[in-house]
């Protein structure tokens, strides 16, 4: 049976799955410029500014994982094992979601538009964390043997300087990257979550007070800059970004209530067996919920509309991704990309 420490990180694996499914969803309604205002796009509002913690959570769960110094004999053993798995997703993804686009979007693709979305790690709004990941296996092995000379102290005092600079960089925009460049700021996350696993905190309940202030912040301070400054303000919806400080608080907070506080040896057994299928269900289910919307449009649009559309969406999108990606890691050529 997994230690505890194992079954926690499930538990967080498992639960930013579930927040990026929450996020893109709750975002469609945000986004509806025709429902600012209403008690739907304040509800969708909240529930996107409290989800906003997912992937650097997903980010600082690999640096736990991954950054041990005892780990590994040299870097060509760490990055034949990570890229063996992650290359074959990287040439796969991209190219599934190509080909949706065009033939599902009708986009007019030409190689010269692939390869610019390519090298902007952009193929599709959610594939640059493929990206992002792959650049952070290729530092990792010096990564984590220098942590081996560092002091818990010390380490907490380059992430701290690393956050403030990755802050002063995303409030003047110039956090714009390539896919060869798009994991440098999110070192930050990644030595943090090596930092946090090792922290002990006196009262983990402290935190979810601490996680609600945040989330609740991002909510409100949304909601008055989109109203005063519209939809295509660059300041409008900064408090959802990934180096804003209320989305670093919370997905600090997050990761180390979940990993120091309580939770029931139920929900930990349903991670352990949910959390294998995570990433497959991150990549795939765009598609799901895109053909999803599209059957709304057809048969029943009532659902295409708040109060309807997360809720609805999201539990369907649940039950038919999960046993989708099962399925396909049943599948010698399809298991290699989930």
């Amino acid at each position: 049976m997994p230690d505890s420490r194992s079954a926690r990180y499930d538990v967080l694996r498992v639960g930013a799955c579930l927040a990026v499914i929450l996020l893109h969803l709750a975002a469609t309604i945000v986004m509806e410029r025709d429902l600012f205002g209403t008690l739907q796009w304040h509800l969708s509002n909240a529930l996107d500014a409290a989800t906003r913690w997912c992937v650097p959570v997903f980010v600082m769960l690999s640096g736990a994982l991954l950054l041990d110094p005892q780990k590994y004999a040299g870097p060509g053993a760490f990055w034949a094992k990570r890229m063996s798995r992650l290359l074959p997703a990287l040439i796969a993804w991209p190219t599934i979601y190509f080909a949706w686009r065009a033939f599902y979007w009708h986009e007019p693709l030409s190689l010269e538009i692939m390869a610019h979305d390519m090298v902007l790690g952009r193929p599709y709004i959610h594939l640059y964390f493929l990206f992002l990941i792959a650049g952070l296996y290729l530092v990792t092995p010096f990564l984590a043997k220098a942590l081996a000379t560092f002091s818990l102290s010390q380490l907490r005092d380059l992430i701290l300087i690393m956050a403030g600079l990755a802050m002063g960089a995303n409030l003047f925009d110039f956090l714009a990257s390539s896919a060869f460049t798009i994991f440098v700021p999110y070192l930050t996350y990644y030595l943090a979550g090596w930092y946090c696993a090792r922290l002990r905190v006196e009262r983990p309940s402290i935190l979810a007070v601490t996680i609600v202030a945040a989330a609740a912040i991002t909510t409100l301070l949304t909601a008055v800059l989109v109203s005063t400054r519209g939809y295509d303000d660059r300041w409008a919806f900064y408090f959802y970004e990934d180096f804003s400080p209320t989305d670093i608080v919370m997905a600090v907070g997050l990761f180390l209530l979940i990993l120091q506080g309580t939770i029931s040896p139920k929900v930990e057994s349903m991670a352990q067996t949910l959390a294998p299928l995570t990433l497959g269900v991150y990549v795939a289910h765009p598609i799901v919920v895109e053909l999803l919307r599209y059957g709304y449009f057809h048969m029943t649009p009532t659902l295409l509309r708040p109060p309807y559309y997360v809720p609805v969406t999201f539990l369907i999108t649940c039950a038919i991704t999960f046993p989708l990606v099962t399925l396909m890691q049943r599948v010698p050529g399809l298991r290699r990309i989930v």
